[in-house]
């Protein structure tokens, strides 16, 4: 069984390193479009012989020259796109150098920082968000539509920040919509994949979800359509959020109505009917053996101790003491500590995974209190809180540097590289954990987890830096959203939160490797197009570049 569940993970992680490869191939095609055209076209619409970047002879920067015309410049920056990466300081190596090669260092340092980000969220910032809720005796829904749907977005909401106080550019708002779509197609891709057998999903969680993320796409769609982002629509985005809120504060006793009335609409109630059919086939068919009889009872077993603290709405699952019964008192794994982290995993992805990150495990471990432990560990939860905002900020700060600067020396536009890199490598730990969590088969918590955290994203993640920068810090300004592309593809979004619906109904509310394949090939569909729009293949949707500043 051991090698047959590494092989499995082997070929999870080929494909999921072939989806990656094939979106930055398509970025990179598309790039190189993009820096063509930008370099080689005046606004005029004639072609000339421009430096790199889509600069003119005449207004190119030069070592050791000022640009020609400041004024003109000025004037350019007004209709051209903010460069992200002359937001940060200077870099350790030239434009020159970048493109000769020295690139690769930025790639490597900026999938180093995946890993630690993955690190540093899975095990101490979720852990004490988990202890702030237990603290404030939230309810399960309420908890994981707030605290925990913040601690699994919290790269997406510093990359937002970091767009609008920072870079002030549209890096964070791609970042966001890359990582809806990944969320909506690709984590339902995997588990359809990752998934032994067919699944099935419950219509409620579904329904609420999708239904309430359609609503915030469509607000977020009329706030960024005119470019312009005021005070009174980010109040619109939170108000959203509040209202989500809401919802989830009465999910149970609506749940409970639906599943009186309705049994196989609530929540479980297909998996439910789908194994008493199953049940009544095998045992009309053959006898099971004792380890398959006490692998279905485990199995159920987990599935109502999980429901306790759900995972649909970003909770994680644990398993209280006393659920099991008398027989088993070893379950009390919340009152213990976590296993070493210096213990090297068994498998050997597992280990290459650990050897990569344990230098950054080590200095986590020791910057950071570890709230997973009993006694005054778990009483320290605030300052494990803060020291992991403070990596957590410092981790994002890095990574969209060095990724941008990635697609500056390559000329592909900072959207494109928060549609793709951005996005995928902030949600890898959301989509890793919705494999393990579909393989004990609950695949509908998973999918319900990641349409929620969605609705965070969207409405929390971005209206709360609009708000904190246009009612706060300037009152009465505006945030402006250079990429009129991105409005199509926040469209595109809206379209395939309508197509998973259709297509789960379609196929009776079942997740099977069928599913999973057709969700695959969609995704790299609406990625592929939305890496054009911005590339400005299919018309005038992204401003060039401003001039550079600096070489």
């Amino acid at each position: 069984m051991s090698s047959c569940s590494d092989w499995r993970n082997i070929r999870l992680a080929a494909l999921l390193l072939a989806l990656l490869g094939c979106v930055v191939f398509t970025a990179s095609v598309a790039g190189f479009n993009y820096r063509w055209h930008a370099s080689n076209t005046d606004e005029d619409g004639s072609l000339h012989n421009s430096a790199f970047g889509g600069q003119s002879e005449k207004s190119a920067v030069h070592p050791g020259n000022p640009i020609a015309d400041p004024m003109q410049a000025i004037n350019s920056s007004e209709s051209c796109t903010p460069r992200t990466v002359e937001a940060y300081p200077p870099d350790l190596f030239t434009l020159a150098q970048k493109q000769s090669g020295a690139i690769l260092i930025h790639a490597f340092v900026s999938a180093w920082l995946f890993v630690a980000l993955a690190i540093v969220c899975d095990n101490y910032f979720l852990a004490s968000l988990e202890v702030v809720c237990e603290k404030l005796h939230l309810k399960p829904d309420v908890a994981g539509a707030t605290f925990m749907a913040a601690g699994s977005s919290a790269p997406e909401m510093l990359a937002s920040v970091i767009g609008v106080f920072i870079a002030q550019s549209d890096v964070g708002v791609s970042t966001i919509v890359g990582s809806a779509i990944f969320n909506d197609l690709m984590i339902v891709s995997l588990c359809g994949l990752a998934a032994t057998s067919a699944v099935y999903l419950s219509w409620w969680p579904l329904f609420r979800d999708c239904g309430f993320y359609c609503i915030s796409v469509a607000a977020m769609i009329a706030v960024i359509f005119d470019g312009i982002v005021n005070w009174y629509e980010s109040v619109i985005q939170l108000a959203l959020f509040a209202l989500y809120i809401v919802v989830m504060a009465f999910n149970n006793r609506i749940d409970a109505a639906i599943s009186k009335r309705y049994p196989r609409l609530g929540t479980g109630g297909a998996q439910r009917f789908y194994d008493q059919s199953r049940q009544q086939t095998d045992d009309s068919r053959r006898v099971m053996d004792d380890d398959e009889l006490a692998e279905t009872v485990a199995g159920q077993q987990q599935q109502q101790q999980i429901e306790v603290w759900t995972i649909e709405t970003g909770g994680r699952p644990q398993v209280l003491a006393g659920s099991q019964d008398e027989e088993e008192p070893d379950v009390v794994l919340v009152n213990q500590g976590p296993e070493s982290p210096f213990q090297p995993p068994v498998g050997l992805l597992r280990r290459v995974y650990w050897l990569i990150g344990l230098p950054w495990t080590t200095a986590f471990y020791l910057t950071i209190p570890d709230c997973r432990k009993p006694g005054i560990w778990r009483r320290l939860f605030v300052l494990t809180f803060l020291a992991s905002v403070l990596w957590v900020s410092g981790l994002i700060y890095m990574l969209v540097w060095m990724v941008c600067a990635v697609g500056d020396a390559m000329g592909i536009p900072d959207t494109v590289m928060g549609l793709t890199l951005l996005s995928i490598g902030t949600c890898i730990p959301d989509a890793l954990a919705g494999i393990f969590v579909t393989r004990s088969g609950l695949a509908d918590m998973a999918i319900a987890n990641s349409i929620a955290s969605n609705v965070f994203d969207i409405t929390a993640c971005l209206g709360l830096p609009w708000f904190i920068s246009t009612a706060l810090l300037n009152p009465g300004s505006t945030v402006t959203i250079s990429s009129s592309g991105l409005t199509y593809t926040a469209i595109t979004l809206l379209v395939t939160i309508v197509f998973l619906l259709v297509a789960t109904h379609a196929n009776r509310m079942r997740v099977d490797k069928k599913l999973g394949f057709i969700f695959l090939f969609v995704y790299v569909a609406i990625v592929t197009a939305a890496c054009l729009y911005e590339t400005n293949v299919f018309g005038s949707f992204n401003p060039e570049p401003c001039p550079r500043q600096r070489l």
